[in-house]
Protein backbone atom coordinates (compact mmCIF):
# COMPACT_ATOMS: atom_id res chain seq x y z
CA UNK A 1 0.00 0.00 0.00
CA UNK A 2 1.32 3.41 -0.96
CA UNK A 3 0.98 6.41 1.32
CA UNK A 4 1.64 10.08 0.74
CA UNK A 5 4.15 11.93 2.90
CA UNK A 6 1.28 13.66 4.65
CA UNK A 7 -0.51 10.38 5.42
CA UNK A 8 2.74 8.87 6.67
CA UNK A 9 3.37 11.87 8.96
CA UNK A 10 -0.13 11.66 10.39
CA UNK A 11 0.09 7.90 11.01
CA UNK A 12 3.48 8.20 12.70
CA UNK A 13 2.51 11.30 14.67
CA UNK A 14 5.31 13.51 13.30
CA UNK A 15 5.54 16.47 10.98
CA UNK A 16 5.81 16.26 7.20
CA UNK A 17 9.22 17.92 7.50
CA UNK A 18 10.43 15.01 9.63
CA UNK A 19 9.30 12.54 6.97
CA UNK A 20 10.91 14.56 4.16
CA UNK A 21 14.17 14.71 6.16
CA UNK A 22 14.09 10.92 6.52
CA UNK A 23 13.43 10.45 2.79
CA UNK A 24 16.53 12.54 1.98
CA UNK A 25 18.76 10.01 3.73
CA UNK A 26 20.73 7.66 1.40
CA UNK A 27 19.30 4.48 2.90
CA UNK A 28 15.71 5.60 2.20
CA UNK A 29 16.21 7.48 -1.09
CA UNK A 30 16.30 4.35 -3.18
CA UNK A 31 13.02 3.04 -1.70
CA UNK A 32 10.91 6.13 -2.53
CA UNK A 33 8.15 5.49 -5.07
CA UNK A 34 7.29 8.41 -7.35
CA UNK A 35 3.71 8.63 -8.49
CA UNK A 36 2.55 11.60 -10.58
CA UNK A 37 5.61 13.57 -9.37
CA UNK A 38 4.78 12.97 -5.69
CA UNK A 39 6.92 11.03 -3.27
CA UNK A 40 5.06 7.98 -2.01
CA UNK A 41 5.97 5.62 0.84
CA UNK A 42 5.37 1.89 0.52
CA UNK A 43 4.89 -0.50 3.46
CA UNK A 44 8.54 -1.51 3.76
CA UNK A 45 9.75 2.11 3.74
CA UNK A 46 6.99 3.02 6.19
CA UNK A 47 8.17 0.28 8.57
CA UNK A 48 11.80 1.44 8.27
CA UNK A 49 10.87 5.04 9.02
CA UNK A 50 8.67 3.90 11.89
CA UNK A 51 11.51 1.84 13.38
CA UNK A 52 14.02 4.66 13.06
CA UNK A 53 11.60 7.07 14.74
CA UNK A 54 11.00 4.59 17.57
CA UNK A 55 14.72 4.19 18.09
CA UNK A 56 15.23 7.94 18.07
CA UNK A 57 12.29 8.46 20.44
CA UNK A 58 13.59 5.78 22.78
CA UNK A 59 17.05 7.36 22.79
CA UNK A 60 15.56 10.79 23.36
CA UNK A 61 13.31 9.48 26.12
CA UNK A 62 16.25 7.78 27.84
CA UNK A 63 18.32 10.94 27.55
CA UNK A 64 15.49 13.01 28.92
CA UNK A 65 14.91 10.48 31.70
CA UNK A 66 18.63 10.48 32.57
CA UNK A 67 18.72 14.26 32.52
CA UNK A 68 15.64 14.45 34.71
CA UNK A 69 17.04 11.87 37.14
CA UNK A 70 20.37 13.66 37.25
CA UNK A 71 18.63 16.96 37.84
CA UNK A 72 16.46 15.44 40.52
CA UNK A 73 19.41 13.94 42.35
CA UNK A 74 21.38 17.15 42.05
CA UNK A 75 18.34 19.10 43.12
CA UNK A 76 17.73 16.86 46.12
CA UNK A 77 21.25 17.39 47.41
CA UNK A 78 21.21 21.01 46.37
CA UNK A 79 17.79 21.58 47.86
CA UNK A 80 18.79 19.96 51.12
CA UNK A 81 21.86 22.17 51.35
CA UNK A 82 19.88 25.18 50.24
CA UNK A 83 17.12 24.42 52.74
CA UNK A 84 19.63 24.08 55.58
CA UNK A 85 21.21 27.39 54.64
CA UNK A 86 17.82 29.07 54.41
CA UNK A 87 16.74 27.67 57.76
CA UNK A 88 19.98 28.78 59.40
CA UNK A 89 19.65 32.26 57.93
CA UNK A 90 16.04 32.50 59.01
CA UNK A 91 16.90 31.36 62.54
CA UNK A 92 19.63 34.02 62.76
CA UNK A 93 17.18 36.64 61.55
CA UNK A 94 14.61 35.50 64.12
CA UNK A 95 17.17 35.77 66.93
CA UNK A 96 18.09 39.27 65.79
CA UNK A 97 14.43 40.25 65.63
CA UNK A 98 13.88 38.86 69.14
CA UNK A 99 16.74 41.02 70.41
CA UNK A 100 15.27 44.06 68.69
CA UNK A 101 11.84 43.34 70.16
CA UNK A 102 13.32 43.01 73.67
CA UNK A 103 15.12 46.35 73.26
CA UNK A 104 11.90 47.97 72.08
CA UNK A 105 10.05 46.61 75.12
CA UNK A 106 12.69 48.14 77.39
CA UNK A 107 12.37 51.48 75.59
CA UNK A 108 8.58 51.39 75.92
CA UNK A 109 8.79 50.59 79.64
CA UNK A 110 11.25 53.45 80.18
CA UNK A 111 9.00 55.80 78.25
CA UNK A 112 6.02 54.79 80.34
CA UNK A 113 7.96 55.36 83.56
CA UNK A 114 9.04 58.80 82.35
CA UNK A 115 5.48 59.67 81.37
CA UNK A 116 4.21 58.65 84.83
CA UNK A 117 6.87 60.78 86.49
CA UNK A 118 6.01 63.75 84.30
CA UNK A 119 2.33 63.29 85.13
CA UNK A 120 3.19 63.21 88.85
CA UNK A 121 5.18 66.43 88.46
CA UNK A 122 2.28 68.07 86.64
CA UNK A 123 -0.12 66.90 89.34
CA UNK A 124 2.22 68.26 92.02
CA UNK A 125 2.49 71.57 90.18
CA UNK A 126 -1.29 71.78 89.94
CA UNK A 127 -1.60 70.90 93.61
CA UNK A 128 0.99 73.54 94.52
CA UNK A 129 -0.73 76.13 92.34
CA UNK A 130 -4.06 75.38 94.04
CA UNK A 131 -2.39 75.46 97.45
CA UNK A 132 -0.73 78.82 96.77
CA UNK A 133 -4.05 80.16 95.53
CA UNK A 134 -5.72 79.03 98.78
CA UNK A 135 -2.93 80.55 100.84
CA UNK A 136 -3.19 83.76 98.83
CA UNK A 137 -6.97 83.86 99.36
CA UNK A 138 -6.52 83.28 103.11
CA UNK A 139 -3.93 86.02 103.27
CA UNK A 140 -6.29 88.36 101.44
CA UNK A 141 -9.05 87.49 103.89
CA UNK A 142 -6.68 88.12 106.82
CA UNK A 143 -5.64 91.49 105.39
CA UNK A 144 -9.24 92.47 104.92
CA UNK A 145 -10.08 91.43 108.48
CA UNK A 146 -7.07 93.29 109.82
CA UNK A 147 -8.06 96.36 107.84
CA UNK A 148 -11.54 96.14 109.28
CA UNK A 149 -10.13 95.84 112.79
CA UNK A 150 -7.85 98.83 112.25
CA UNK A 151 -10.71 100.82 110.93
CA UNK A 152 -12.82 99.86 113.96
CA UNK A 153 -10.00 100.84 116.32
CA UNK A 154 -9.52 104.17 114.58
CA UNK A 155 -13.22 104.77 114.85
CA UNK A 156 -13.10 104.11 118.59
CA UNK A 157 -10.13 106.41 119.06
CA UNK A 158 -11.97 109.14 117.24
CA UNK A 159 -14.93 108.72 119.54
CA UNK A 160 -12.74 108.79 122.64
CA UNK A 161 -10.63 111.62 121.40
CA UNK A 162 -13.60 113.95 121.17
Amino acid sequence: MLRTVEETAIQLGVSKTTIYNKLKLKEYKSRIVKKQGKSMVDDSLFNLIQESLKVQNEVKNKEIENDVNAEISIDEDGLLNLNKELIDNLLEQLKEKDKQIAELHKLIENSQILLKEEQKKKDQQLYLAEHFEEVDNKLQDLREKMEQKRNEKKGLFKIFSK
